[in-house]
């Protein structure tokens, strides 16, 4: 059986796990509706309710989630790899 995670906005690069995944893992990847995007291979571990890349990332890119920035890569994240404080980092916005 695939582990599942959510893309959580249509705008996103990360998906948030919802069961945890070991490298090698087939991740469902669905909508909150339920749709099926697609599979993804877990090249990382990560505990359940962290995130993976969706897309490859390259260093600079906004992360997104919940169709908002939550910060930007500090370097190359392929699609698939755990996505925390070690290669992200926080972008001031004008809230």
């Amino acid at each position: 059986m695939n582990k599942r995670a959510l893309l959580m906005n249509e705008k996103d690069n990360v998906i948030t796990v919802i069961d945890a995944v070991q490298s090698g893992d087939v991740i469902t990847v669905t909508r909150k509706d339920g749709t099926v995007v697609g599979d993804l291979k877990a090249l990382e571990a990560a505990d359940r309710y962290h995130k993976l890349a969706y897309l490859d990332l390259e260093p600079g890119d906004l992360v997104t989630k919940y169709g908002q920035t939550i910060g930007r890569a500090t370097c190359a994240i392929r699609r698939g790899e755990y996505v925390h404080v070690h290669n992200i980092e926080s972008v001031k916005t004008n809230d």
